[in-house]
């Protein structure tokens, strides 16, 4: 039997720093995108994804200007990239746009999964808010908006361009520049950008809507 006495003080048990560090919010949003902005140049340093050799810091700045929107780039997208390399270009700008956890906690549900307390934290953080119990509906609603407004700006475009660049071309540029444009990523297929449409109202009323 062990007697309790007042000089005895229990020992409280502190996680460690380095567990505590790496379970941070903001620490692990800030791995998540870093993690695919790495994916992002793997995939674009790809013999598919490219139509001629492109180096490391190339495939590493597109995939970062891409993932945060910034839409500087050091290589032509249109020419330099394949129509693969720019489906993953398109992917990373609205992973960028949108927010990594938007597609996580929709995806995680979609698969059956459950958000556990880690990643409600995680994801208050990328949302910025403090209530947890709107976290899953804000992400279904961001999504879904998102993607009924680029679903519209995709098939005014695609029906516009048509009879210029023919149903193929027209259904591939309109899915890239309405993600392109949604996102405020300012990513082209051609090196003018959208410069031969400036006095084009339906092309110029789309992609600023």
């Amino acid at each position: 039997m062990v007697l309790w006495h007042p000089s005895i003080i229990p020992i409280e048990r502190k996680p460690k720093a380095g567990k505590k560090l790496l379970g941070a919010p903001p620490l692990i949003l800030s791995l998540s995108f870093a993690c695919l902005i790495m994916l992002g140049t793997v995939l674009l340093k790809l013999p598919i994804a490219t139509t001629e050799p492109t180096t490391w810091i190339q495939s590493l700045f597109t995939a970062t200007s891409a993932i945060t929107v910034t839409g500087l780039v050091v290589v032509d997208t249109g020419t330099a990239f394949t129509p693969f390399g720019q489906v993953v270009i398109a992917f990373l700008i609205q992973c960028g746009g949108l927010g990594l956890m938007t597609f996580a906690i929709v995806t995680l549900l979609a698969l059956g999964g459950k958000i556990g307390f880690l990643e409600r934290a995680v994801a208050r953080e990328a949302f910025n808010q403090t209530d947890s119990s709107t976290l899953i509906a804000t992400a279904k609603s961001v999504l879904m908006f998102a993607l009924l407004v680029e679903l519209i700006g995709f098939t005014i475009l695609s029906v516009y361009w048509s009879e210029e660049l023919g149903w193929k071309t027209s259904l591939f540029h309109g899915f890239f520049y309405t993600i392109s444009a949604f996102n405020n990523a300012g990513f082209a297929l051609s090196a003018d950008s959208l410069m031969p449409y400036v006095d084009d109202p339906v092309v110029n009323f789309t992609i600023t809507s």
